[in-house]
């Protein structure tokens, strides 16, 4: 059925921090169809939606036509997609790649191949009506702030990623199994999933990463905590960078006294290893941030990291940072010195 008014029948707005495509499900759904049915007759079969990750790379006649048909501000609108991050967790958008700090979904073909959209259990199971939050497709965010336990990435029952965009595909009516929580793949519903409480290597780390996630939640962020995210983004690269991830997280687990594994060094973004991977990496990031600059000094000392490396491929480079990493740019003959002083 084709909606004609000016308003669709029914226009629930975004709930706080929720992502445009779950909003987007829950527009077609509250009025009586299927989300591809929806799609294709109020923006066209033309006009595709979800071949794309709407989310990060949502087309501008899409946020207006929504703007336009549930009364919404189109400021509102825009907070639903991802590039609300940009100048906090990446500087330049792009349409190719991935997004610093963004899980990525590794679209292909409508479908996706990626576990990019994790979400809390306990924070669905809270909610009144089931909804996925942006903030949960931010790498960082491994863990939740509200309920302080790790986030999924997947069914934990048939191991599939999440994609509440094609849970109505199988159903005769579009009402049965409409609630976002449910898997669209087993119908498992994922507000019952395990619950793990979240660990982090030392109570500093937890302190820092919680500041970190509340600032780039509620947008109270300063200059040198997106300064030091960047750092901690060239650091998620190097641990899980072929020629340095082994020796590097071999330096921390001895600092540490805990044993660690090894990411998967073939994955061509660290932001797409799975959430408990991601923990263990920026945990160790955050230990190399840690008690600046001893920590990063002692790795570079051990010869676990070299000074070519800290600097490899890193743009807008933060003063405080290079100051430090041109004090390693010594021969190593003279590091062996350094390290005989100790």
């Amino acid at each position: 059925m084709m909606f004609t008014g000016k308003l669709w029948p029914v226009h629930p707005h975004p709930y706080p921090n929720e992502l445009l495509s779950s909003w987007l499900v829950r527009i077609a759904h509250a009025n009586g169809e299927k989300v591809q049915t929806f799609t294709h007759q109020e923006f066209g079969v033309n006009k595709q939606v979800w071949n794309r990750d709407i989310d990060r790379l949502a087309p501008e006649w899409l946020l207006e036509r929504l703007s336009e048909k549930t009364a919404t501000s189109i400021e509102v609108v825009r907070q639903t997609t991802l590039k609300h991050y940009k100048g906090t967790l990446f500087h330049h958008s792009t349409h190719s790649g991935v997004e610093a700090w963004i899980t990525p979904l590794r679209m292909y073909h409508r479908k996706r191949k990626g576990f990019g959209l994790q979400f809390c259990p306990l924070c669905l199971k809270e909610d009144k009506e089931p909804y996925f939050r942006a903030s949960w497709r931010v790498a960082l965010q491994t863990f939740c702030l509200k309920h302080q336990i790790m986030m999924h990435d997947r069914c934990p029952q048939c191991g599939e990623a999440v994609t509440f965009h094609r849970i109505d595909i199988s159903s005769k009516e579009c009402g049965i199994n409409k609630l976002l929580s449910i898997c669209s793949n087993c119908r498992f519903d994922l507000s019952d999933s395990p619950i793990k409480k979240v660990s982090h290597f030392d109570g500093g780390i937890a302190s820092n990463w919680n500041q970190c996630l509340l600032g780039i939640e509620f947008g109270v962020i300063e200059k040198f905590d997106i300064e030091r995210l960047a750092v901690l983004h060239q650091f998620g690269k190097l641990l899980t960078f072929h020629s340095v991830s082994d020796k590097l997280i071999g330096f921390v687990e001895l600092q540490i006294n805990q044993k660690l594994f090894r990411p998967d060094c073939n994955l061509r973004y660290f932001e797409a290893n799975d959430v408990s991977a991601r923990h263990q990496i920026i945990g160790c990031a955050w230990w190399l941030l840690q008690d600046w600059p001893d920590n990063l000094y002692s790795a570079w000392l051990n010869g676990a990291v070299r000074y070519n490396q800290l600097l490899k491929d890193f743009a807008s480079i933060p003063v405080w940072y290079s100051e430090t990493i041109v004090q390693f740019n010594v021969n190593y003959k003279k590091r062996r010195y350094e390290l005989s002083k100790k």
